[in-house]
């Protein structure tokens, strides 16, 4: 009986804990109306481009690329947001994942206004991702480029050979085994692995140059592997304009034809599990209050929504 008193008791503290953040975050809106009624989105491209980041019970420290898109689909189908801003602080990462992010920006920027502002560094899979934007605007010491690809196989049979460590490997197929770290690449092998890196590698070129307006031949010159700063960058045609995240916001505004921009946050949450749950059922419920609250304030107090021409 007394277990039974202690499960119900904690229910109904979890019911008002997520009540009170749903107050919390309607106060919230309803502090800065004009949030809700944003017509920049801004969404956040930050570390490792990855497929399937790893998930605890408690919280999940990556994001992965099915929250980007999921993001972006929310902002293309929303009809108060006229442009998107993506704010990049990327290294790149795996290539399915940058390519499925590549090809929704595109499908967006076909749609609304796509700015690119590379705050830090946008390289690899992040610039590859981000190719098809209108427009990208990059800090003069930012980091743009190293158009490649690259795989890395770690070898250490040498290491267990002085170990006196020997594995026996049984396979069925020639290349079963091609990247083993038990034993030396074959020259068969390795040339095996180079031609796929180079389909990959002419594949990304290509999407760069179709993308930017630019020759395979002209691609081909900065797709070297470097790194440019984002002031060189503009000089090899990577980037459209040398700026600061206001002059993204600028040319988003002018892009979209904004009379007064507001910029409303888009980027996906980095938390998961049952925390995640409850975050997500407050957030959504003071949204919705939030926002209906802050909309009839508008309304009442003639105070003007973001006046799209």
């Amino acid at each position: 009986m007394k277990r039974r008193y202690i499960v119900v008791g904690i229910f109904f503290l979890l019911i008002i804990l997520l009540l009170l953040i749903a107050i919390g975050t309607a106060i919230l809106f309803i502090s800065i109306g004009e949030i809700s009624v944003g017509n920049i989105a801004r969404i956040d491209i930050d570390g490792i481009i990855i497929l399937y980041p790893e998930d605890t019970y408690l919280f999940r420290e990556e994001i992965s690329v099915e929250d980007y898109i999921e993001a972006l689909d929310r902002a293309e189908k929303d009809p108060n947001i006229k442009a998107i801003i993506l704010r990049v602080n990327s290294p790149g990462g795996e290539v399915i994942a940058s390519e499925k992010l590549a090809r929704k920006i595109k499908e967006v920027s076909e749609k609304k206004p796509v700015v690119a502002y590379v705050e830090t560094i946008g390289t690899s899979g992040a610039y590859m991702a981000i190719a098809p934007a209108t427009c990208i605007v990059a800090e003069k010491h930012s980091i743009v480029g190293s158009i490649g690809v690259r795989m890395d196989v770690i070898q250490y049979y040498e290491l267990m050979k002085k170990l006196g460590v020997n594995v026996t490997v049984i396979k069925a197929g020639e290349y079963k085994d091609i990247c083993s770290p038990y034993r030396p690449m074959t020259p068969e092998e390795k040339e095996y692995l180079e031609d796929i890196i180079e389909e990959i590698y002419i594949d990304f070129v290509r999407w760069v140059a179709e993308n930017r307006n630019m020759t395979v031949e002209e691609t081909l010159k900065v797709a070297n592997g470097r790194i440019y700063s984002g002031h060189e960058a503009k000089k090899v045609g990577l980037v459209d304009y040398v700026g600061t995240e206001e002059d993204a916001v600028e040319i988003a505004q002018r892009l979209a034809n904004i009379s007064h921009p507001v910029v409303v946050d888009y980027t996906p949450y980095k938390y998961t599990g049952f925390f995640n749950l409850m975050s997500r059922l407050a957030y959504s419920l003071g949204y919705g209050i939030g926002r209906g609250f802050s909309e009839r304030w508008i309304e009442t107090h003639a105070f003007y929504p973001p006046n799209i021409t």
